[in-house]
């Protein structure tokens, strides 16, 4: 055999060897799209979806750390810690937002039957949907207690 027929048979073999010499490992590995931060997104802020951009990182990378897969997890939650552009939001890293803020007015509302009573209150804790609240009614100065609503009222609690 003469030297070329050698180098031909040998570049034959390690293409095939190498599944064509290109990209061969890089077909390989799976990839996710999760959602990450535009820019800095600071502890306290609301999350929303434009503040979010997607990212490609490797399926496997997701089976080892618990992180945020969609932008729908997170869009009205809150940053709990400072979130840092490109980088993946842990799950313990963002909380519910409250719907009732301390110190905030807001309408209490206690119904019973046919009877609706409505009042402006000033809530002395924060609170998530479905929270307890204590609250001062701003006429009377009497300390109520009712449920934090989603509509952003606190529905008062029967005695």
């Amino acid at each position: 055999m003469s030297f070329p027929k050698i180098s031909s048979l040998l570049l034959a073999f390690a293409i095939t060897i190498c599944g064509g010499g290109f990209g061969w490992a890089a077909s390989k590995i799976e990839v996710a799209t999760i959602p990450v931060p535009k820019s800095v997104i600071y502890a306290g802020q609301r999350i929303e979806g434009h503040l979010l951009k997607q990212r490609r990182v490797p399926a496997k990378y997701l089976l080892q750390v618990s992180v945020v897969t969609n932008a729908n997890q997170v869009s009205g939650m809150v940053a709990r810690t400072t979130l840092m552009p490109n980088q993946p939001i842990p799950t313990n890293y963002v909380v519910v937002a409250n719907v009732i803020e301390a110190g905030q007015p807001v309408i209490m509302v206690f119904s019973t039957g046919q009877l609706h009573i409505t009042g402006e209150v000033i809530p002395m804790n924060s609170a998530k949907v479905g929270g307890y609240v204590r609250a001062r009614n701003l006429s009377t100065g009497v300390i109520v207690n009712g449920i934090a609503q989603a509509n952003g009222t606190i529905t008062a609690m029967g005695h």
